[in-house]
């Protein structure tokens, strides 16, 4: 035989001992193969919970439940059992099932713990440094035997695998569909602004141009007036200012660049961090900073030449809250890239209205306020709103707006993809905030609620030595 399965023979001969040794009878025999064929035909891990449940009360008779470890803090939280079926949201478990790496007695319960395969630690995070994805609760039981302990351990190890192996195939396509969002994402927030630069450089090398045949003329005319006299002074005058207007023109237009250089570079350091890729979704970077003065304001300033190209007036607010309570803790770039978004959507959107006192207005008008916010604990908030005159959309469109790729009907006459919006949702939710629209009598107000600081990290659940 050949040598390469040696190996593979050995851990057979161990398995067929084991087997040996174990003696299980035949119904466990039979509840072993329908839970491995149920595992391979239901494709969610949902189901895997649903069928691991079920044939524990199909072939013994018994009541169970399985808890899954949130990796947020460790809590075990119940996943689904046979008198509820899949719990949607899971629930904090009952104070007496706690996290042990060997079985235990909980009241009238039975309890294993269920053990993920160590070939797969390197493709899915274990929530344990023991390899612990949850625990399988079996009720009720006065005892169990020494052998049936055993098998209800096996199974659960079994069950372990599998949710292991559907863990790794949820996070490869949750990576996969990451993938197309942050390649959306970049073309929206990156690309597409990009084109604007770009003209932005043809017109500067159009002035470059102009400026240099300034400057011949200038050396012609100093050529032409070689003696000092107050005569030929005079004739230098105009193009010396020319000259000066000429430097001021190009330090302005190169500290735009350098402006551009700096936002751009934000964002594709934000967007391409190897971070995002590695958890296949968004990975927040939090420090503290000022919402308006270091996020919101320097998007503003960005947008301002083409806000008053298109004649759109910034309207400041009366008030705004203190240095200390705008302090939040974000990610930059992504915050900034939300804000970019909604004036971006404001500069494309914003018509003009007749105001109070019958004149027709464009204008976009921004204020912060702190709010208090109940859920998932009482906290403090930040809501900044962002007003455009125009149409008030429809209270329907108001919440769909922020759906992928959704456009207005009256809207898809402009560019656009209807992206920037899901992408604001999505970041918002991501900092445990919320985002939202509200039509206005004229115009509409875009809004967000950023928590000032994260949910407290419940502590948890102690495990027995």
């Amino acid at each position: 035989m050949s040598h390469d399965l040696d190996q593979v023979f050995e851990v057979l001969k161990k398995k067929e001992k084991d087997y040996t040794a174990y003696q299980f009878r035949a119904k466990e025999t039979m509840a072993f193969f329908a839970f491995f064929d149920l595992a391979q035909e239901f494709a969610t891990i949902s189901n895997l919970y649903r069928t691991a449940v079920a044939v524990i009360k199909f072939f013994f008779g018994y009541d169970s439940c399985i808890y899954t470890i949130r990796p947020a803090d460790e809590a075990l939280m119940l996943q689904c059992c046979t008198t509820e079926g899949l719990v949607d949201p899971p629930i904090p478990a009952r104070a007496d099932i706690v996290i042990h790496q060997s079985p235990y007695r909980a009241g009238r319960s039975s309890v294993f713990p269920i053990i993920g395969k160590k070939a797969l630690a390197d493709k899915v995070p274990l929530f344990l440094d023991d390899q612990i994805l949850g625990m399988l609760e079996i009720y009720p039981v006065k005892r169990l035997s020494n052998h049936r302990s055993l098998f209800f351990q096996k199974y659960a190890n079994r069950v372990g695998y599998n949710m292991h192996n559907k863990l790794v195939v949820e996070q490869n396509i949750e990576h996969i569909q990451f993938i197309n969002q942050i390649v959306s994402d970049i073309e929206h927030n990156v690309i597409i602004p990009n084109l604007y630069y770009k003209a932005f450089l043809v017109n500067m090398n159009k002035d470059l141009k102009r400026n240099s045949a300034l400057l011949e003329d200038l050396g012609s005319l100093v050529s032409r007036n070689q003696p000092a006299t107050m005569r030929s002074a005079e004739a230098l005058a105009q193009p010396v200012d020319e000259l000066r207007s000429i430097n001021e023109d190009m330090a302005k237009k190169m500290a735009d660049f350098e402006t551009h250089f700096k936002h751009l570079s934000l964002f594709i350091e934000t967007l391409f961090r190897s971070d995002h890729f590695k958890a296949g979704g968004y990975v927040l970077k939090r420090r503290h900073y000022d919402l308006l003065k270091e996020v919101f304001l320097p998007e503003l300033e960005h947008y301002r030449q083409r806000l008053s190209y298109r004649n759109i007036e910034i309207l400041e607010p009366p008030s705004l809250p203190s240095e200390q309570d705008l302090t939040i803790f974000v990610d930059l770039g992504l915050t900034a890239q939300v804000f970019a978004n909604l004036l971006s959507n404001a500069l494309k959107y914003s018509e003009p209205v007749t105001d109070e006192h019958g004149k027709h207005r464009r204008y976009i008008a921004y204020h912060a306020e702190l709010i208090a916010i109940e859920s998932p604990e009482p906290r403090d908030a930040l809501k900044v709103s962002l007003f455009n005159t125009g149409r008030p959309i429809s209270p329907k469109d108001a919440v769909l707006i922020f759906e992928d790729g959704y456009k207005i009907p009256d809207h898809r006459d402009k560019s656009g993809s209807g992206h920037g919006l899901h992408f604001v949702n999505n970041i918002v939710q991501l900092h445990g905030g919320y985002a939202g629209c509200t039509p206005e009598k004229n115009g509409n107000t875009f809004y967000i609620i950023l928590p000032r600081v994260p949910p407290k990290k419940r502590a948890a659940q102690s495990r027995q030595a």
